[in-house]
């Protein structure tokens, strides 16, 4: 049974699979509590010490509760820290839950109109302001959107005002802030190939920007600077999610939006799409139905029955990572099974029936390898495409033609006719190491990260310096140098800043962005742990404060923490990938101060690219320059370049 969808419960969804504990249940469980308040004592949250079991036990169970007890459930992320301390078994998290239920969303609450009116550019009122919000069109619903929430959302968000020619976000930038214009016209540039803006768009009052960052953590497609004196609402991340959470059609709206937009950029650049008009793109992506897929899951196989497509569909990866096969002689395949690895493919890249496009035109079976999204587009949908554009269904024959001749040539083994009418230039064959390589390198999420440590393993003299340098700037070593091996290259353990961090689910705002893409943990964190949990390659440590102050400035290392997914050094022939020299960028963005307070207990620690210093340590530090970072698309190839790439 899952949470009561009746009962608003936000800022959970690392868990959404709880099973809310009976009436009968609770009771149980307090009566079995023995008020040892070790739960309270292992909570990261700062004002648990302010909080014993008792008061807990009391509000869980009747309508006395405290304001101090009130704010506490409020702040609670259900962690779980509580759960293996209890020495009874008891499951304080489900206690917590149950409370969470009864007390509902705090923005149900009065809000605080001081910070409201503080900020009110001169001349507004609050009756002005929710007026201009409702011109948005994800407000415009009262009874969908109360005007408590919007006020709330304007009392934990920013005011901006805004002078002629101020620029508002910077292509290029990472950054997950939402902005809604309140007053004034925008104008929405992008760089073209000469360098110079391009004007894209004029954004006025009662739109929006900045939704792609927040939804996707990719970086700022435009630069959008004020043509006019301009009021805008800068609204954080966390705000906007927790915003969604409690009002669903705000989420339904952005997620539509995402996904529409995202179909719509495929297709345009699809060759068997063009010269359809904007409005039947616009269609095509409206009808298209979105589904998730988790690692492992089956989007279709090449071998018939309920998981073939059909001949007339189309699958478009919006985002992830797919393993794209073919069956082959039993155990002749990857780990002697019968399957044969032939390409990956990523957000952007499609298929169209069941068929490799991109490839050899021929039918495979695809597999998600990481969590990703895929827009399918009905048959009935591309018929009526088909009935509209002779053209496309042309080119869509001509391709299932192509298939036909190939399955036909399978089954005598003269020629294979594809070679006469492909339009790309395919390797189909590549060495089985570089595809081993590849296999890891897509597998363990490199290829996803934006900036990863690497060591030649030609170079490295395994004197340890690198952690060394950073347990020296950060009081302890934020990485460990053993890890993946690829070639001769080893994939230190360490955060990668991923294009689209999951880790950054974070309720408190205690893991942000810089924007030029520095992920760090904030002075807001409370170390939950929930980031450590997300995290699929075990970057993140979670450490108590004794820790912190008992490494001081000795050389203990967080490698410790770090053993899931180390490997052994080993291997020295090189992969066929760029042997140039990768220096790193300056960083000299500021970065929010650690202030520990007294009564916080755990912190969680990450590599952060040393953001704030002029170099990074472990860089810095090597005394043969083995360690360096990289982009992994540039420094290793995509993944196309690797599959035509052979070992030397």
């Amino acid at each position: 049974m899952q949470i009561q969808p009746s009962k608003k419960v936000v800022g959970i969804e690392h868990r959404v699979d709880l099973r809310p504990l009976t009436e009968d249940e609770i009771r149980f469980e307090i009566d079995m509590c023995i008020g040892c308040d070790r739960c309270m004592r292992a909570c990261p949250i700062p004002m648990s010490s302010t909080v014993n079991i008792a008061d807990l036990n009391r509000a869980t169970i009747s309508d006395d509760i405290a304001p101090h007890v009130a704010r506490f459930t409020d702040e609670c992320v259900m962690c779980g820290s509580c759960v293996p301390v209890c020495p009874v078994d008891n499951h304080r998290d489900l206690l917590m839950l149950s409370l969470k239920q009864r007390l509902g969303v705090s923005w149900d609450g009065t809000v605080d109109m001081n910070r409201v009116l503080n900020f009110l550019p001169p001349g507004w009122n609050p009756p002005l302001l929710l007026s201009r919000l409702r011109e948005q069109p994800m407000f415009s619903d009262a009874q969908l959107v109360s005007e408590n929430y919007l006020l709330h959302m304007v009392a934990t968000s920013k005011i901006l005002t805004l002078m002629p020619g101020a620029v508002a976000m910077h292509e290029g930038e990472f950054g997950r802030e939402m902005y809604f214009i309140l007053e004034g016209r925008f104008e929405l540039s992008s760089r073209g190939l000469d360098g110079e803006d391009l004007p894209v768009a004029i954004l006025r009052r009662g739109e929006y920007m900045g939704e792609q960052g927040m939804l996707t953590g990719q970086q700022r497609n435009a630069t959008v600077r004020a043509q006019t004196a301009a009021v805008i609402l800068e609204v954080p991340e966390q705000v906007m999610q927790r915003l969604m959470e409690i009002v669903p059609a705000v989420r339904r709206f952005f997620e539509q939006l995402n996904i529409a937009r995202s179909i719509e950029a495929i297709l345009r650049r699809m060759a068997l799409f063009q010269g359809i008009s904007t409005t039947d793109i616009h269609t095509v992506a409206a009808q298209t139905e979105v589904k998730a897929y988790e690692r492992d899951g089956r989007l279709f196989s090449e071998g018939g029955g309920s998981t073939a497509p059909a001949r007339e569909s189309l699958h478009l990866l919006l985002d992830g990572f797919v393993k794209v096969a073919r069956r082959t002689s039993p155990g002749t395949g990857r780990d002697k099974t019968d399957e044969r690895i032939i390409a990956y493919r990523q957000g952007g890249d499609y298929f169209a029936g069941g068929l490799d496009l991109l490839g050899d035109g021929r039918a495979v079976t695809v597999t998600a390898i990481t969590r990703t999204r895929v827009a399918e587009v009905p048959r009935s949908v591309l018929m009526s495409i088909f009935k509209r554009y002779p053209e496309v269904s042309q080119r869509f024959t001509m391709r299932l033609q192509q298939y036909r001749d190939a399955a036909a040539a399978a089954q005598t083994g003269f020629f294979d006719p594809l070679t006469h009418t492909h339009t790309e230039l395919v390797q189909p064959i590549s060495d089985a190491e570089a595809r081993a390589g590849l296999r890891s390198l897509v597998s363990e999420g490199v290829i996803e990260g934006t900036e990863v440590l690497v060591i030649d393993l030609d170079k490295c003299i395994h004197c340890d310096e690198c952690e060394e340098a950073c347990a020296r700037r950060h009081g302890h070593s934020r990485m460990n140098r053993k890890g993946m091996i690829v070639g001769n290259i080893s994939i230190a353990t360490a955060c990668r800043q991923c294009q689209d961090p999951v880790c950054m689910l974070c309720s408190r705002a205690g893991i942000a962005r810089l924007p030029s893409g520095e992920v760090y943990i904030t002075e807001s964190c409370i170390g939950c742990g929930i980031c450590a949990e997300r995290c699929p390659y075990d970057n993140i440590s979670i450490m108590t404060l004794e820790e912190e102050f008992e490494s001081g400035n000795s050389l203990n290392q967080l490698g410790d923490f770090f053993k899931k997914g180390a490997g052994k050094e080993r291997g020295r022939k090189s992969l066929p990938m760029l042997q140039s020299a990768a220096a790193p960028g300056p960083f000299n963005m500021h970065q929010p101060l650690d202030a520990f307070g007294e009564i916080r207990k755990k912190l969680a620690i990450k590599c952060d690219l040393c953001a704030g210093y002029d170099n990074q340590a472990c860089v810095q530090a090597c005394p043969t320059g083995a360690a360096i970072r990289v982009q992994p698309t540039t420094f290793f190839g995509s993944t196309e370049d690797i599959l035509r790439r052979r070992a030397h």
